[in-house]
């Protein structure tokens, strides 16, 4: 079901917080599908809202009579609005559950990585929706409410975030212009979320049409702006979520790796990582390669340092350059080659046993 209600009543809210009472009458139907969001916060309400427009002397005020029993009086004279006769249960105060909220987000816009922290800001990074590993739109939530406090600071990370971005808010009119103006300048997406998300169970969300839409469209812009980025371009857009323990390398030839993700394997050159040295010869690769080589005949280990300070340094500096252009080929994050106990180590499984063994696709390429 489309839901309004409840995005109206995050804007009007302060720390989207009311009272059962109030919450029921703010969302009517809406309630059973936004409850598991709202929560008791263990807190009892002093009043109840009035009817609009209400009088000088509004909200209604709770008293709890002596038996237990609990009104909202208007304290206007001559009286704005009815009294109420309330239950305790009623009085019981519900606030948004901003990490339930922000999961369920998560999971409709199919979001990664996880949530790492929620912690209470203005501007909160949800996670990215990825077009591949490591290629994706990241995706931010603002729940301003009705008294919206944006330190300059607040906007720093999503202003510091390459395009495209989105930002997620309650309704179109949920912030103020001092913080929608600079986002639009930046390129952020803002996607309401009255418009493009609806209801489906429960503390369950999922995408409308029009959202889903916005989101492929983005996506799209990602795919074109990774093709006409300068330099070397990608190997393989591996599946979201992959990471590089899932991935599998082996030499088949000095100038030849197999890589295998998934159950797909694909073929590389050093071409594919910017690392064949063709300023000289054809058959000559960087140091970085043949690094890469010296990992794969010890099975993706080796030592940290060496025999003298200066061919520790070049060790360094040709670990540094493989790890980059691992990553850049793959799109992977983390660093693919870790130091564990004296020594480099690949994330991933790493091999030259065709090379060692002289088995099929042994090269008699000499490396300079």
């Amino acid at each position: 079901m489309m839901i309004s209600k409840f995005w109206k009543a995050l804007d009007e809210l302060t720390d989207g917080g009311s009272s059962h009472w109030g919450w029921q009458q703010r969302l009517d139907e809406e309630w059973k599908a936004m409850a598991p969001f709202l929560p008791a916060t263990g807190k009892m309400a002093a009043s109840l809202p009035c009817p609009h427009p209400g009088g000088e002397d509004c909200p209604r005020q709770v008293i709890i009579h002596g038996d237990g029993t609990a009104s909202a009086i208007c304290g206007d004279s001559p009286k704005a609005c009815q009294s109420l006769e309330v239950t305790r249960d009623a009085l019981r105060t519900h606030a948004l559950d901003r990490r339930s909220f922000a999961e369920a987000l998560v999971k409709a816009m199919e979001l990664q990585p996880p949530i790492r922290n929620l912690a209470p800001s203005f501007i909160q990074r949800l996670g990215t929706r990825e077009r591949a590993a490591g290629l994706g739109v990241p995706v931010f939530l603002c729940i301003p409410g009705a008294t919206p406090k944006a330190a300059h600071q607040d906007l720093d990370e999503i202003l510091e975030t390459p395009t495209p971005v989105v930002l997620l808010c309650p309704t179109v009119a949920s912030l103020p212009s001092t913080v929608a103006e600079p986002l639009r300048r930046h390129g952020v997406t803002i996607m309401p979320l009255d418009a493009n998300l609806f209801a489906r169970g429960p503390g369950k969300f999922a995408l409308t049409p029009q959202g889903d839409t916005i989101m492929q469209d983005l996506l799209g812009q990602l795919g074109d702006m990774a093709a006409q980025a300068k330099g070397p371009q990608r190997a393989w857009d591996l599946p979201p979520r992959t990471t590089w323990e899932d991935m599998t390398i082996r030499f088949t030839a000095a100038a030849w790796i197999n890589v295998a993700v998934g159950g797909v394997t694909r073929a590389f050159e050093p071409d594919a990582f910017g690392l064949r040295n063709t300023k000289t010869q054809e058959t000559a690769f960087k140091e970085a390669w043949k690094f890469f080589l010296e990992l794969g005949a010890q099975n993706g280990r080796h030592a940290l340092r060496c025999a003298n300070s200066k061919d520790t340094q070049l060790l360094q500096k040709n670990k540094q350059a493989l790890s980059r252009a691992l990553k850049k080929a793959f799109g992977l994050e983390g660093d693919p080659i870790k130091v564990v106990k004296g020594e480099y180590v690949t994330r991933f499984v790493l091999s030259a046993d065709d090379l060692r063994q002289g088995r099929q696709g042994q090269s008699s390429t000499k490396l300079r």
